[in-house]
């Protein structure tokens, strides 16, 4: 089963949304999204929140459910 920043990228993809745009929320450099999203950085349950919240759900566990019934179709 991918990890979360995995469901973050094909989520964020999905939507339309730019790394960039993650970066700012956060307010951190574009890299470091794509460092998360490479599985090369963790980030902490807030953050993971926020994020989540950001892509329209109410928590991680939501938006992973959501992975998991709309685009991991294996």
């Amino acid at each position: 089963m991918p990890d979360f920043s995995e469901k973050i990228r094909a989520i964020r993809m999905m939507k339309g949304i730019k790394q960039i745009e993650i970066a700012q929320l956060l307010n951190v450099r574009q890299q470091s999204i794509s460092k998360l999203e490479n599985g090369k950085i963790h980030i902490a349950d807030c953050v993971a929140l926020k994020i989540a919240n950001y892509l329209g759900f109410e928590s991680p566990e939501e938006m992973a459910l959501f992975y998991e019934k709309h685009i991991d179709r294996k």
